[in-house]
């Protein structure tokens, strides 16, 4: 999550360069035409007050700049609110002469705009909410935003046309990120997608960044990285002169290379963060060093460079102690490190320090974002993952429902990977001892909610699907040993299965599938 805040780092630059040309910003505009436009909802949320606003205003008089009144001060920086000071008191000395085609009222105007825009990219207070209180919790601050944000848009108008407004329209999509709440968050920023064009610039990378950042966590890490080359393409700056921006962005491309397994490719994106990110803060922090260790262990352990693994893996190590230190709060985040240094001793057979280290993640993302959290569900498939690399089939098999479980329910499903995870508990029932279904949940109530999610979403048609039908009669089939019921369930998906496969005859794999099923 945290290497999401691109326009942070960017308006840090961007206030001191406020009137570059707008042909270099420009070219932002048409990345959003890639994407529908969706019509505009009138809505609002207030402009906040502040005792530096009141300060700055108190005898500007008829003189003030237009944007005064929507600018949310509380979130500039110091200089920047001195900054507008020290312009506002040269306009106030024009007295009479102060009139709007006056040189310096027009760039004390221009600069009420910038910082207008300022503020409102930079409001995240509702993204920072930590989110690890559990579920029921989580789930009650999300509603209290909602809530806010309603009434809020019931008080006031405007719509979406004001910088403030879309700015909060943004962060509230941050919290269905945080959240997994994917389908709102991209219903969000459809919705503002036209507001933004309109606006372009630095606005437009916030936008592209957070739409980028949903295709990830959807599995659409093709679509997610063309819009991050969209975004290195465009940027008006260079990194040197914005290095934290490129830092974060060549974070979030070499992401996405490595879910895509582009991993010598990625291991180049990290590269070119690390520089940037040195740039900018003069060293690596906790963060840094994360993703580095892991990037270095992958590519060393694909080569078989063992010496190169392990040294990556101390600085994975290395990355989770700073993390203690420095951001002891920080539950989630902590989780992440723990995974990632058990899966570097997963693959190197030191099941023990895997053990301990998945342990504490699984741990961690229980109480703090639930068993429903997707974060939770892929936590407890790499619990089952350590379960069959050791032969225990039956011990990996509650896990294994528990990641079902979460599948089944979450936002960005995803039928190859179901295929992918109902092959693997099929495999791990059938290597069970034979009493091992007695002492097991039925899988049934995932299964269900897994087969309406598809169909609610459309992609109950394809061979895909047929082959995930075929999949799930053969889980219910070895149910049907202590549940007679499982049986009638495996052998109406089954024919669920024949149907869909009888209608994709021009495809080549049709036939096998066919016959198994």
């Amino acid at each position: 999550w945290k290497g999401t805040c691109l326009p942070m780092a960017f308006c840090r630059v961007w206030s001191t360069t406020l009137f570059r040309p707008a042909s270099q910003v420009a070219p932002f505009r048409r990345c959003v035409l890639k994407w529908p436009q969706w019509s505009g909802q009138k809505s609002s949320l207030s402009s906040v007050s502040s005792a530096t606003e009141i300060a700055i205003k108190h005898s500007a008089g008829s003189v003030l700049a237009p944007d005064m009144k929507e600018i949310n001060w509380d979130a500039l920086s110091k200089d920047d609110v001195e900054l507008f000071q020290s312009l506002q008191a040269v306009v106030e000395s024009l007295g009479d002469e102060a009139t709007a085609d006056h040189p310096m009222v027009e760039v004390r105007d221009k600069l009420a705009t910038a910082f207008r825009d300022k503020a409102a990219l930079l409001k995240r207070n509702w993204t920072d909410e930590m989110f690890q209180e559990g579920e029921e919790m989580n789930e009650e601050k999300v509603a209290e935003i909602e809530a806010a944000m309603a009434s809020d848009l019931g008080r006031s108008g405007g719509g979406l046309h004001n910088g403030q407004n879309l700015g909060n329209a943004l962060d509230l999509v941050g919290v269905y990120m945080k959240n997994y709440k994917l389908d709102k968050a991209d219903a969000v920023l459809s919705r503002c997608g036209p507001f933004v064009s309109q606006r372009g610039g630095v606005w437009m990378i916030k936008w592209l960044n957070h739409v980028s950042t949903v295709r990830m966590k959807q599995s659409r890490h093709m679509e997610a990285l063309e819009m991050l080359y969209e975004l290195e393409l465009y940027s008006p700056y260079n990194a040197d002169e914005a290095p934290e921006f490129f830092a974060t962005l060549y974070r979030n491309q070499a992401w996405a290379l490595k879910a895509l397994g582009r991993i010598e490719e990625a291991a180049i994106y990290f590269s070119r963060m690390a520089t940037a990110s040195q740039n900018a803060k003069g060293n690596l922090d906790w963060f840094d060093k994360w993703d580095l260790g892991k990037i270095t262990a992958a590519q060393a352990f694909k080569e078989g460079n063992m010496e190169e693994f392990f040294r990556g893996r101390e600085v994975v190590e290395e990355a989770l102690q700073l993390h203690m230190q420095q951001e002891p709060d920080d539950l989630v985040m902590r989780a992440k490190v723990h995974d990632s240094l058990a899966e570097c001793y997963l693959v190197a057979e030191e099941y023990p320090k895997a053990e301990e280290h998945y342990s504490a993640a699984y741990k961690l993302l229980e109480q703090t974002v639930g068993r429903q959290s997707p974060l939770f569900g892929k936590q407890a498939r790499h619990a089952a993952n350590l379960q069959i690399s050791q032969g225990c089939y039956a011990e990996a098999l509650p896990f294994l429902g528990e990641a079902l479980a979460v599948e089944a329910s979450k936002d960005a499903v995803n039928i190859s990977e179901l295929i992918e995870l109902a092959g693997v508990i099929v495999n791990a029932q059938q290597r069970s001892p034979p009493d091992t279904m007695a002492k097991l949940s039925s899988n049934n109530s995932a299964l269900k909610r897994l087969q309406q999610n598809v169909k609610d979403r459309g992609l109950d048609g394809s061979k895909d699907y047929a082959i995930l039908c075929h999949k799930m009669s053969l889980l219910y089939l070895h149910e049907g040993q202590v549940d007679p019921d499982a049986l009638r369930r495996a052998r109406r998906l089954a024919k669920s299965s024949v149907r869909i496969l009888r209608a994709q005859q021009g495809d080549p794999d049709v036939g096998e599938w066919l016959k198994m099923t």
